[in-house]
């Protein structure tokens, strides 16, 4: 509920789910590794990276599909360019946390991005366009 007694709507909770994902990506990313960080199997830090950034462009992209608008395919390509250069950011300003930037850990970001953009596009074409309301005048 709001503050006027109203409950909010969908698009907005949905946004803030996303926006709060992605805070909470930045402070995990940025959070230096106590104690060496080593991971009990070959791969898995690059398949938490992969996980990490397909859940944000995928929260992102469900935000714009219940915001009231469908994207087109080459909107949802420009949102997935977009999280791959906050990608490469990110990964540029772990060094100064003490932590260390990797090509391989950006292509696994990447690699989420790409496939949950693709599955995002692959939604948008199995979704049923409705017929815009007539004009009753």
């Amino acid at each position: 509920m709001t503050l006027n007694g109203t409950k909010p709507r969908r698009s907005h909770r949905r946004l803030w789910v996303w926006l709060g994902y992605w805070f909470g990506l930045f402070v995990i990313t940025h959070t230096p590794v106590v104690g060496g960080g080593r991971l009990s199997f070959d791969y898995a830090d690059k398949i938490i990276h992969f996980t990490l950034y397909f859940l944000l462009a995928w929260l992102g992209g469900k935000y714009l599909f219940v915001a009231g608008q469908t994207p087109s395919t080459p909107r949802l390509i420009a949102y997935a360019g977009l999280f791959a250069g906050y990608a490469a950011f990110d990964e540029w300003l772990q060094q100064f946390v003490g932590r260390t930037m990797s090509l391989g850990d950006w292509l696994a970001d990447v690699a989420g991005i790409i496939l949950a953009t693709f599955w995002l596009i692959c939604r948008r074409r199995s979704t049923p366009i409705p017929e815009p309301p007539e004009n009753v005048g």
